[in-house]
């Protein structure tokens, strides 16, 4: 074999083996994306799983307490109150050590609700672009958002174990209709009502994805993937999943005192069926008119 040919040969060697490489790799590149995408997917399930069974029973319940007061239970209502409370103007902001200016977080004017299905409800994977568009929608602020959010879930928590606990007392009337709409009015300045409708809300919201897709790139997966577990290794995250477990507690408690609340059978009195002598009722907000809903199941 000349000299010249024996190059030719070993020049296409040297090719197959690059070639053969980099097909490999890039095959290997793939399925270690899936594996390592998949094991986020269990992660977020598993250590924000607490969480979000307390976001999905915090959110129920505080539907059950705008329309008590004749508001509206709609998600863009409900939307606009945790807007109001991650921009620590509701009327629980005193009480959190998230809204103080001093060692805390402060108001986050810019904060909006997310779903839980953002995170737990992850499209299976494809290389075709979409995973890295639903990672995307899990912001860095998570570790602030469930920071603040568990402090408002125990303040809600307390809240209603209140609510339950005046309940053993029926000699209380519901609200009039006067005291029902001083009810309301205060409810409107704790952002229970909305100053924009769905449909334009939807329209901004196009207009403003027209705006930002111009000018714009998506990651690719593995940079996404790489985010989101520095996010969930937060320590700040972490320590406030912590305290989820004791939430949990509490909320399963409570959960099962409501039900039987609704059902008749957790007051003596609802059991019994004594007499009741009624006092006129002095007043109060959501939480309030919740009560006396409670207290009509007899």
């Amino acid at each position: 074999m000349k000299v010249r040919d024996k190059i030719i040969v070993g020049c296409l060697i040297l090719l197959l083996i690059l070639l053969h490489r980099y097909l490999f790799q890039a095959k290997e590149g793939f399925f270690d994306d899936n594996s390592d995408y998949n094991s986020l997917k269990e992660r977020l399930i598993k250590e924000l799983g607490p969480y979000c069974k307390i976001s999905a029973f915090v959110r129920d319940q505080l539907k059950t307490m705008t329309t008590a007061t004749g508001g509206s239970g709609d998600d863009a209502t409900l939307n606009k109150t945790y807007k109001s409370i991650y921009s620590c103007t509701d009327s629980l902001a005193s009480s959190r050590q998230s809204c103080s200016l001093f060692g805390g977080l402060g108001p986050n004017n810019s904060m909006s609700y997310v779903s839980c299905d953002t995170y737990t409800q992850l499209p299976e994977w494809s290389d075709d672009g979409s995973a890295s568009l639903a990672l995307m929608k899990i912001k860095d602020d998570l570790p602030e958002r469930i920071v603040r959010e568990a402090e408002w879930f125990s303040a809600i928590i307390n809240k209603l174990q209140g609510a339950l606990a005046a309940g053993a007392n029926p000699s209380m009337t519901p609200p009039s209709k006067e005291q029902m709409d001083k009810i309301v009015e205060e409810s409107k300045k704790d952002g229970f009502t909305g100053t924009c409708s769905v449909d334009a809300a939807k329209a901004q919201i196009s207009q403003k994805a027209l705006e930002e897709a111009a000018s714009c790139t998506i990651p690719d997966a593995n940079s996404e993937i790489t985010r989101v577990n520095a996010v969930l290794n937060s320590p700040n995250l972490k320590k406030a999943i912590a305290e989820m477990d004791g939430l949990l507690t509490s909320m399963l408690k409570l959960q099962s005192d409501l039900e039987k609340a609704k059902n008749g059978t957790l007051y003596d009195w609802q059991k019994d069926g004594p007499k009741k002598s009624y006092a006129q009722f002095q007043g109060g907000d959501r939480v309030a008119a919740l009560t006396f809903s409670l207290q009509q199941n007899k």
